[in-house]
């Protein structure tokens, strides 16, 4: 699928050096943290699944404005300490630009409350499904992959 940009000729700036410093923040906490390291590269392994990919070596130096190196973290969530969720963040700006910008917001699908309490009334059995890594398993068209490269795919 396309990303949903606003405009076909999406230019940003090349934010490589400031995704390298984070990039060194998190090889230091990794490092640092043994508990962190072994929950992250669990997880990082696991949401490939056929999804994500290296990045070419002649595409590892564009310059043409259409690339964009993506930070991401480990979090854990205060009511789940034993389980770790890394989290990617279009919104952070470089240079007064961020990729979310440039990016069509959808509708908000969140449900009301009531009306889903509503539904359950509805019918004798309720149904529901866990959606945990359905982020990571969006197949993203060639010509847009380049604007979602994590901030780690050189080595530091």
């Amino acid at each position: 699928m396309p990303l949903p940009l606003k405009g076909e000729l999406v230019t940003l700036p090349n934010n490589n050096k400031a995704a390298l410093n984070r990039l060194g923040k998190l090889k230091r906490r990794l490092i640092k943290d043994t508990r962190y390291r072994k929950d992250y590269v669990t997880y990082m392994k696991d949401i490939g699944r056929g999804y994500a990919e290296k990045v070419p070596t002649e595409e590892a130096s564009f310059k043409n404005g259409h690339v964009q190196y993506i930070p991401y973290q480990g979090v854990y969530h205060p009511k789940k300490p034993e389980k770790i969720r890394v989290v990617f963040n279009c919104s952070v700006e470089f240079a007064g630009e961020s990729l979310n910008w440039h990016l069509l917001q959808g509708p908000d699908l969140t449900n009301n409350l009531v009306g889903v309490l509503c539904c359950f009334h509805q019918d004798p059995v309720a149904f529901m499904c866990d959606i945990e890594r359905m982020f990571h398993q969006a197949n993203v068209k060639p010509e847009h992959r380049n604007f979602l490269c994590p901030e780690s795919y050189q080595n530091v």
